[in-house]
């Protein structure tokens, strides 16, 4: 396991950034996942995961695209930064591209849990990813997070 803080400057930059998400499951994650059902440890969140993210922070948008609510739905925008560990590693020294495409999977089924303005955990869930891989992670990165909520469908 490799102990992980949040890197100094994720916190002077966005540690006042909406709100932090604190979610049961990732504050005692294998403790709650046994008595909640789950069979394994969480991919992303566990404290022994290849790829993981360390804090997410949340500001929700004014409502637009929830029928109404107070807030939630078009501007929500989820912020958090990434360790890619050396268990994520793939070729000499740089992570592999599916650890890559596990953040923005956590990162779109996130969204899909905050959109309605409040943060309601498996209500929702990513149905397909697209991307195109830019540049290699070198392993032991520190990588900024950003999803934004641009439309809302139903």
């Amino acid at each position: 396991s490799e102990s992980a803080e949040i890197p100094s400057w994720f916190i002077e930059k966005y540690g006042s950034f909406g709100e932090r998400l604190n979610v049961a499951e990732w504050e005692n994650s294998d403790n709650y996942r046994s008595k909640n059902g789950w069979k394994g440890h969480d991919l992303i969140h566990g404290k022994n995961a290849p790829v993981r993210i360390l804090e997410y922070r949340v500001k929700y948008g004014s409502g637009e695209g929830t029928n109404g609510l107070e807030h939630g739905g078009v501007g929500t925008t989820l912020l958090g930064v990434a360790l890619f560990t050396k268990n994520a590693e793939s070729h000499k020294g740089y992570c592999h591209g599916g650890s890559m495409c596990s953040i923005m999977d956590d990162l779109i089924g996130w969204c899909a849990f905050l959109v309605t303005g409040e943060c309601r955990p498996w209500t929702g869930f990513t149905v397909q990813v697209n991307t195109s891989l830019k540049r290699p992670i070198e392993v032991g990165s520190y990588l900024f997070v950003r999803a934004k909520i641009v439309k809302v469908e139903r």
